[in-house]
């Protein structure tokens, strides 16, 4: 008579036991991994979003141009201004027109903070001189951004929180002087983020600082407004009636 052949009720018992400890620890393992890669891959794409900002806030600011504009209100606003509300305007070149449309090359932009939505905003107009219908096209750049700061660094060397200057002096400055002022040698962003605290950023401007006895192309918009005749002597170039002609 032949005994019968078997597992018993604990082995069986056993056996099973082992195994769910094995694939418990086998899947802690793989879910640690999988998390670390999920962590990995949200800093990388976080960390290129900031890069992309940064290029682009770069490739702005070296393509500034002295080139002041018109509001919609028909006033003459500089190149370069930035306020204490965290908003930065300016004029710059390099816009880019592979269908060739009839407009020009120049571009107005500003970057401000959305504090609703909390991102660094890029807008930009179709046209430099604005017209009571003009309106902003609003890029986000970069999202999570508690607040932002600009600083300005004049040819003194002096870093200033609002562009133009503000100056001591009674009298009120003219539209004109105002809008003929330059824009900074530097500019600086400190970006306060929620996952990496304060960043802050330092752009050169692309515009080589001119000496304190030259003037430049629009200090004379009052003059040229006026039909007068200004001859600079320095620069080698004649305005008469508001178009320059150099020698």
């Amino acid at each position: 008579m032949m005994r019968a052949r078997g597992f018993t009720l604990l082995e069986l018992i056993v056996v099973i036991a082992i195994f769910g400890i094995m694939a418990a620890m086998a899947y802690g393992g793989l879910n640690s991994v999988l998390q670390t890669r999920a962590r990995v891959e949200q800093s990388l794409s976080r960390t290129a979003q900031y890069q992309k900002a940064w290029m682009r806030l770069r490739n702005d600011f070296q393509e500034v141009r002295n080139r002041p504009v018109r509001d919609a209100y028909g006033d003459l606003q500089p190149a370069f201004s930035g306020n204490r509300d965290g908003r930065v305007d300016f004029t710059h070149a390099g816009w880019r027109n592979p269908l060739l449309q009839p407009r020009a090359g120049l571009e107005r932009v500003f970057y401000h903070y959305n504090d609703k939505d909390k991102t660094l905003v890029r807008s930009s107009y179709r046209v430099l001189d604005q017209a009571q219908d003009s309106k902003p096209v609003d890029n986000p750049i970069l999202d999570r951004v508690t607040d932002i700061s600009w600083r300005y660094l004049d040819t003194s060397r002096e870093w200033q929180t609002t562009w133009p200057p503000s100056t001591t002096a009674t009298s009120t400055p003219s539209a004109a002087t105002v809008a003929a002022q330059a824009p900074p040698l530097a500019v600086e962003l400190t970006l306060h983020t929620e996952d990496l605290g304060a960043l802050r950023f330092l752009f050169r401007l692309g515009l080589d600082p001119l000496p304190k006895d030259l003037k430049t192309g629009y200090v004379d918009l009052a003059t040229q407004a006026t039909g007068a005749t200004t001859t600079t002597t320095n620069t080698n170039t004649t305005t008469t009636n508001g178009n320059t002609e150099a020698k």
